[in-house]
């Protein structure tokens, strides 16, 4: 592990071993979520492993520790077929990635069976679902099987660049962006807000890692499929990733500043991280709001 990457780390797992402990003293028997949101190529989805592999080690023995990412919901290669001829006129939502492209009904019925396992007491496991971006030639598919855990689930690990997004009200929050495409992408965001970061049920922890310079996300994917060209063989060109990149500009151009600034994401506590283009840390800041 590089230096930078051990400096997010260490920042990380002093806010959550302050706050999870907190979490398991009160005696609440509903599930702890700890959501990780930041840009692409910022190490969200890395340091999220990371943690889940501490929480592991530290609670494992006596808790149900369980991670996904946001994009295990993707929906099935045939399904997006489905959207993409549905919202044919709409680049955004051609293809995944974007709010509009999961699996919300699977989401939904996932989290039921988490928070409701206490009236299917004969219920003993949970199945994540498991996404196979190479499938297709890079359009991607639901894998065959997914993760089973055990149940009742106790910690909750969640990642996902737009995790914590708040969707516009369409003429009270006037913005010269909510246009074009947006306004489907805008509309479909309302979902995932009301069913995890919103909602009142869900109490957690956030972890969000913002930059001084949301254009660093070009040259932090351009870096990773560098990367992945070396080991495999295979992968975007550079000009295939700047392409890929500017289809999540628009989400950030709306949605990013505000939520960065709202230090909201966790219903129990926010730790915001500020890394620059090195990923190294320039600023640290915890917002405890119960």
């Amino acid at each position: 592990m590089c230096d930078k990457s051990k400096e997010i780390l260490d920042y990380t797992i002093e806010f959550l071993d302050k706050y999870v402990p907190e979490w398991f003293e009160t005696g609440n028997k509903s599930p702890l979520f700890i959501f990780f949101s930041g840009p692409q190529g910022s190490g969200k989805s890395f340091t999220s492993i990371q943690i889940y592999d501490h929480l592991v080690e530290k609670y494992g023995d006596t808790k149900s520790v369980n991670f996904a990412s946001i994009d295990d919901f993707y929906l099935t290669h045939e399904d997006q077929l489905k959207l993409n001829e549905q919202f044919k006129g709409n680049k955004l939502l051609q293809g995944r990635g974007l709010p509009g492209t999961h699996d919300m009904k699977l989401l939904q019925e996932v989290l039921n069976i988490i928070f409701n396992n206490d009236q299917h007491p004969d219920k003993k496991t949970v199945t994540l679902p498991k996404y196979d971006k190479s499938q297709y030639n890079g359009e991607g598919d639901r894998c065959p099987t997914g993760q089973k855990v055990k149940l009742p689930v106790d910690i909750f690990i969640l990642e996902g660049w737009f995790l914590g997004f708040n969707p516009l009200l369409q003429g009270i929050d006037n913005n010269d962006l909510l246009t074009g495409d947006m306004v489907d992408v805008n509309a479909k965001l309302f979902m995932y807000s009301d069913l995890l970061w919103r909602n009142p049920e869900i109490k957690s922890l956030g972890i969000v890692f913002t930059t001084d310079d949301i254009n660093n996300v070009y040259g932090w994917r351009l870096q990773q499929e560098h990367e992945l060209l070396s080991k495999v063989g295979r992968g975007m060109s550079d000009e295939q990733v700047h392409a890929f990149v500017d289809r999540y500009m628009p989400s950030y151009k709306l949605y990013f500043n505000d939520f960065v600034h709202s230090e909201g994401l966790g219903s129990i506590a926010t730790l915001t991280l500020g890394i620059d283009s090195d990923r190294k840390v320039y600023s640290t800041k915890t917002r405890c709001i119960e």
